[in-house]
């Protein structure tokens, strides 16, 4: 009886702890938020915290929406991951070749993609030392594109189109010489992935098991839930993107399947995905170069979007934190880095 006694008390015990934990989490969670929405730094987000394979923290702020409607956050928003989905695409489903063995990271990007012009390793690509730019501006290789079809000089489809010119342009810099994040690398690499397994990125559906995210399709030809989906940037007729990607590569070159951008998921969706890859033992995460995540000083593995998502993993502590926003709504003025560091010294203190 005193045995079962004492069970019981440790067990109540250990409910207050967590229960005064999360209302610590929730009074400063909503004060470092509120404090951003004043600011104008964001309409609203969805905080989500990990513990132990379980969400123990789900909180939605704000509003969802402020153009051309009011419409308050939720926690099962839908959200442009931007390059959060690098990650969780891309990177995800070239772990996940490695892991079989149908890819290494030690392998010449060129071995696949014949036309690419040097020895850059899919490694390199996922660790952004390729040393191809950052970027390529939409609006310059529009025209180009346009006036070589209109030429009779290509007859190539747009995401071709890009990734011919990815493969042939001009490096700044040598393979393994210097870091330079770059979109570029993870479109590349959605290429290899693609030439792998011969489905597009979207219809490669095992790669995301347990998860149910049909990825980068939400504004192509398969719109689910479009009204729970966090708009992003107002464009120049008044119209908000809502569905489509918002970064310009994915949308107009890629037509919504990209490995820079495109991956749209609600908090939990994304939490899943910690989940599952906190599971995967470290040396196989690291030997499938984690997915494209970086890796701080703390042992942390994370991800930024510009759109204002954030995923932070400490997978030997079994903990995550998810921070999504659509900062980028209505207009693309602001900066979420303070929210950022606010948040994770909460729930990292």
């Amino acid at each position: 009886m005193k045995r079962l006694t004492l069970l019981l008390s440790s067990f109540l015990l250990v409910l207050s702890t967590v229960s005064a934990a999360r209302s610590t989490w929730s009074r400063a969670t909503e004060k470092a938020v509120q404090e951003a929405i004043d600011k104008g730094s964001v309409p609203g987000a969805v905080v989500c915290y990990i513990e132990n394979n379980k969400i123990v923290f789900l909180q939605a702020y704000g509003y969802r929406s402020l153009v051309p409607n009011k419409e308050i956050m939720t926690t099962n928003t839908t959200f442009d991951l931007a390059s959060v989905s690098k990650p969780t695409g891309a990177g995800t489903a070239a772990m996940n070749l490695i892991r079989e063995g149908r890819l290494n990271g030690n392998d010449p990007v060129n071995k696949y993609l014949p036309s690419f012009a040097t020895n850059a390793t899919i490694g390199q690509l996922m660790r952004h030392m390729s040393g191809l730019p950052s970027y390529m501006y939409v609006t310059s290789l529009d025209s180009i594109y346009r006036a070589r079809i209109a030429n009779g000089e290509t007859t190539l489809s747009r995401p071709d189109f890009l990734i011919d010119t990815i493969c042939r342009c001009v490096r700044p810099s040598q393979p393994g010489e210097k870091y330079r994040y770059s979109c570029l690398n993870f479109i590349t690499l959605q290429r290899v992935v693609e030439t792998i397994t011969g489905e597009p990125l979207n219809r490669i559906r095992p790669f995301y098991r347990p998860i149910d995210v049909d990825i980068n399709n939400i504004g192509n030809g398969a719109p689910r839930g479009l009204a729970l989906i966090a708009p992003t940037e107002q464009q120049p007729d008044g119209s908000v993107l809502r569905g489509d990607v918002h970064d310009p590569l994915a949308r107009v070159f890629m037509l919504g399947v990209s490995g820079n951008a495109g991956v749209f998921m609600t908090a939990e969706q994304l939490a899943e995905w910690c989940i599952w890859m906190m599971n995967i033992p470290k040396e196989e995460r690291e030997k499938g170069l984690n997915a494209g995540l970086w890796i701080d000083d703390d042992g942390s593995l994370n991800h930024t979007g510009y759109t204002g998502t954030s995923v932070r993993l400490y997978p030997d502590e079994h903990k995550a934190l998810i921070v999504l926003t659509n900062r980028v709504h209505p207009k693309d003025v602001s900066g979420v880095g303070e929210l950022r560091t606010a948040l994770r010294k909460i729930f990292f203190n």
